[in-house]
């Protein structure tokens, strides 16, 4: 089990169902969100400020609301979901139970495993190497990791690991398990026994010549950190993205934590098309812990993610812009492109950088809109129900000026 990337996906996964579940609905008067000040995005003084009239769309009650209210009611999602414009909190909902057996709802103090959200701390941490002189985007592998096939090592660079061109990694969905991965228990030998099997591996295409989305190229970036700083990538991440991000509840945890923490929000799929269910216990080495989609947070901490990215707290004005600038185009309408971590969709005229997650049970989202001010965190315990609601916030963002 991975995290997958569905750049503009088409359908939620999920379906109404005629039994009857807990929603909780409540304003989650999360206060102030930051470390020094909650979200804005760079690009204008209005995106700074979060000036301007917010539109009754967005409000509390207003259209947005209601189309998540009527998912929840459907038993079409569970998770949380927060709007912000510039430093102001905008609606903050959450629906459905974090554990269902324990009666537990999710809430503002939620946490949930964010799936591909995670490759944004991890390019992060490449950003500033980078920044430092320690790493150049278009140095071959061998420049800071031994081990790999002489024409992996030779030809893939930091850029097209970034950018998932690279041609090294396994499928993104139902990847090929490494040897003895159930007996993996602790973060460090997950992240050493997944990295051991990478560098067998062989290309599977010539590297920069197409895009096939890579965790494993993620993975092996999280190693050049872990290499460069000699410490633990997790160790690194935490006190270099986390901390000055002000992100108190983000974090990787091993699957029996993720088990018994009563905060941390469980996984559920429609294995039979029908039932929602609890699928923790599919989770292993492939997740947990995983560089590319194994980090945990609740929705208010990733909104301080994205202030903290774009008011350059993690890195300077220049590796911000660096980071989200279009690198490779995804669609053919120009309307999607593959960046250094963050994505950039175009719609209605408006940029939106951040990246999604996904996994049996896991769905997520973070967008921020430059033009506007705007930043929408959608974190699901429902696989695939984070679409629908990511879909519709853009589109009534969007429509705003």
């Amino acid at each position: 089990m991975t995290t997958h990337h569905a750049p503009e996906p088409d359908t939620t996964g999920t379906s109404p169902t005629r039994t009857s579940r807990r929603t909780v609905l409540a304003a989650l008067g999360v206060g102030s969100l930051t470390a020094g000040g909650l979200l804005a995005a760079g690009g204008s003084a209005q995106a700074a400020t979060g000036s301007g009239r917010v539109p009754d769309a967005l409000r509390p009650g207003g259209e947005f609301d209601r189309h998540l209210a009527q998912l929840a009611e459907q038993d079409a999602f569970s998770g949380t979901v927060l709007l912000t414009r510039g430093d102001r909190t905008v609606l903050a909902r959450s629906h459905g139970m974090a554990d269902k057996a324990r009666g537990i709802p999710n809430g503002p103090d939620t946490v949930f495993a964010l799936g591909s959200i995670t490759k944004l701390f991890t390019a992060t941490a490449i950003h500033q190497l980078a920044e430092q002189g320690a790493v150049a985007y278009n140095a071959p592998l061998k420049t800071y990791l031994s081990g790999f096939r002489p024409e992996v090592a030779e030809a893939v660079t930091v850029h097209q690991l970034l950018t998932h061109t690279s041609g090294l990694g396994r499928p993104a969905i139902n990847p090929p398990r490494p040897p003895g991965q159930d007996q993996w228990t602790s973060l460090d030998e997950i992240f050493a026994g997944t990295l051991d099997f990478i560098r067998g591996l062989p290309l599977t295409f010539t590297p920069g010549t197409k895009n096939v989305y890579s965790n494993d190229g993620y993975h092996v970036l999280a190693a050049i950190v872990a290499q460069l700083t000699g410490r633990s990538y997790y160790d690194y991440v935490r006190d270099h993205v986390f901390t000055p991000a002000g992100m108190s509840t983000a974090g990787f945890h091993t699957a029996a934590r993720w088990r018994e923490d009563r905060r941390i929000a469980h996984p559920y799929d429609k294995l039979d098309g029908s039932a929602w269910t609890d699928v923790i216990d599919m989770f292993d080495g492939g997740l947990i812990g995983n560089p590319a989609g194994g980090a945990f947070a609740g929705a208010a901490d990733v909104a301080r993610f994205a202030s903290a990215f774009q008011r350059n707290r993690l890195h300077s004005a220049a590796y911000t812009h660096l980071a989200a600038s279009p690198k490779w185009p995804m669609a053919a309408d120009n309307s999607f492109f593959e960046g250094y971590g963050p994505s950039t969709h175009h719609l209605n005229g408006q940029r939106i950088n951040g990246h999604n997650g996904g996994a049996r049970g896991v769905s997520t989202n973070v967008d921020w809109f430059p033009d506007s001010g705007w930043t929408a965190v959608v974190l699901a315990n429902y696989g695939m129900s984070a679409m629908a609601v990511t879909r519709k916030a853009r589109q009534l963002i969007t429509a705003t000026r």
